[in-house]
Formats: C-alpha cells, structure tokens, sequence
C-alpha cells in the first residue's frame, strides 16, 4: 500500500513539474535582411575572379577594387530607393 501511495504521489508531483514550463509557442515570420558587405565582396572578386593567380600589378588590383566596390555600392543605393 505504501508503494501505490508513493507512486501515485510521485506521478502527481511529476506530472506538475512537467507542465509547469508548458506555454503556447506562437509562430513568428522572419523577415530576411539581405546586407551586402561590399568590401568583402570586392576583395573575394579580386582573389577568386580579377587575379587568382597573383599576376596582375597591385596597382591594377586596386583600381580593379575600386570599381567593383563602387559598382556593389550604387547597386545597394539603387536598391535602397527603388523600395
């Protein structure tokens, strides 16, 4: 009898602590921001793209950047405004 009685208590006790932490779990739209790094993108478009090799001139790679980083930059602020 004492086991059935502790048992039973314990299953009660349990079954508190388990719902306790219960809430309803809403689901929430993400919105997803595109940000564009377009100093990174400028770099990895030098060294994948513009002059894997290492070949060209530092001063061809720089005005190479310079126009990539400028065109990535007026593309965002077109995009800016368009929206």
């Amino acid at each position: 009898m004492k086991k059935l009685l502790f048992t039973a208590l314990a299953v009660v006790a349990f079954s508190g602590v388990a719902m306790a932490g219960t809430h309803e779990v809403k689901e929430v739209k993400e919105v997803e921001v595109v940000a564009e790094d377009c100093t990174t993108k400028a770099m990895n478009y030098i060294d994948n793209v513009y002059d894997p090799n290492g070949t060209r001139t530092p001063e061809q790679n720089h005005a190479a950047y310079q126009g990539y980083y400028q065109g990535c930059e007026d593309a965002k602020t077109k995009s800016i405004s368009a929206n």
